[in-house]
């Protein structure tokens, strides 16, 4: 991924665009879950593309479609790394103790606990 580092509301209008697959500005305005006026969505979507690098516009009619160039795997992982070396201070286990501090149900935890199993046997095949 880029090694741009995205704002909470430039995250925002990339999850609007994750989920529909591209859009223009104003299908981004109709996905967003606050109010914000269309020169704002426009001038950001433009940052995204030109400074950032995570967007690619492609003329369209009369209008601009916009696609993300990064997927929303990529931006996460790059997020968590971010949060456990600066926050964590490289520190994994407490990055995750801290995750899973909120309530978590019987379902997930049966994920977390396949996802360890997994892990566990994937380094002893590398052993």
């Amino acid at each position: 991924m880029t090694e741009a580092r995205l704002t909470r509301y430039e995250l925002e209008l990339m999850d609007v665009l994750w989920r529909l697959g591209e859009g223009t500005v104003q299908d981004v305005c109709n996905g967003l879950d606050r109010d914000l006026a269309y020169t704002t969505v426009m001038t950001t979507l433009r940052l995204l593309e030109n400074r950032k690098g995570v967007l690619e516009r492609v003329k369209r009619g009369r209008a601009y479609v916009y696609r993300p160039l990064v997927s929303r795997d990529e931006v996460s992982r790059s997020v968590l790394a971010d949060l456990k070396d600066v926050l964590f201070r490289n520190n994994l286990p407490s990055l995750m103790l801290n995750l899973l501090e909120e309530e978590v149900s019987e379902e997930h935890l049966e994920t977390l606990k396949a996802a360890l199993r997994q892990i566990e046997q994937q380094n002893q095949e590398s052993e």
